[in-house]
């Protein structure tokens, strides 16, 4: 009989909910500190940071996803992810979490297309349920197109 496949995957708890992230894109989880403001930046990208030695772009899902704030509070953390994107500029970006990002390993048959949820907002690949729990696939790539700018300006 063969070995179900296992997807290592994180949920990242969010102020209003969670996204959840394959574990490849996971580079590591920092305590939180204070971003420097970032010009021009739409209220979903919460600054930057510097990180090895690059200026690294933190969001807060929240806005995006939730339609409320981040709130940093004594247990936030910033969980820095892999784009693996086009754009070489930028290989990674944090994303704000209320807590400590809580590994799960997966089988095809715990996931299930979350039917119920509203319409995709910008930053949503999906909505899922995992054994019951909602959480939102964020779409890496869309929010990479537009940090990429934001960054980066000519």
């Amino acid at each position: 009989m063969a070995q179900p496949q296992v997807l290592r995957s994180f949920f990242i708890p969010l102020q209003g909910g969670q996204a959840i992230l394959p574990n490849s894109s996971l580079v590591e989880v920092l305590p939180f500190a204070a971003p420097l403001k970032l010009e021009n930046a739409p209220p979903w990208v919460v600054g930057t940071l510097l990180w090895r030695s690059l200026n690294i772009p933190l969001v807060g899902l929240e806005w995006l996803i939730y339609d409320t704030g981040p709130g940093p509070g004594s247990h936030a953390r910033i969980v820095m992810i892999n784009t693996f994107g086009k754009d070489s500029r930028l290989p990674h970006f944090g994303i704000m979490g209320t807590t400590v990002p809580r590994l799960i390993n997966l089988e095809r048959t715990q996931i299930a297309f979350d039917e119920t949820a509203e319409s995709l907002r910008p930053g949503v690949l999906s909505w899922v349920k995992v054994n019951g729990q909602r959480a939102c696939i964020p779409d890496i790539d869309a929010i990479e197109a537009q940090l990429v700018p934001l960054m980066y300006r000519a």
